[in-house]
């Protein structure tokens, strides 16, 4: 599982201001059907980085979308708040968003 800073590393080439990972838990019946599988028990979280520019925010998405981290192909997009969420500073910058498979945010990998 990726960590804050790994995210950030991972995006170096696109001028993260911040990244934060968002965990989810995986449901009770998912973790029984793995057992039952015998199947390694990997968590889904998604993963979001603040990058600086629109710019930055679109090449992100077009180079780094696909991309295997960890042994696992992440998804890259923009993130968009949900309407009526309020930005804690109306000046901060975009928030690019990567979704992950294993542990991270919205990136697919974590």
């Amino acid at each position: 599982m990726l960590t804050h800073n790994q995210l950030l590393e991972i995006f170096k080439d696109y001028s993260p201001s911040s990244a934060k990972i968002a965990l989810r838990p995986i449901p009770r019946f998912m973790v029984k059907k793995l057992q039952a599988r015998g199947e390694p028990r990997k968590g889904r979280g998604f993963g979001f980085v603040t990058l600086g520019s629109e710019e930055m925010q679109k090449k992100a998405c077009e180079e780094m979308n696909g991309k295997e981290i960890e042994g696992r192909e992440i998804a890259v997009k923009v993130a968009i708040d949900s309407p009526g969420k309020e930005d804690e500073d109306p000046n901060a910058p975009l928030e690019g968003g990567v979704e992950g498979e294993n542990g991270t945010g919205e990136a697919n990998a974590a």
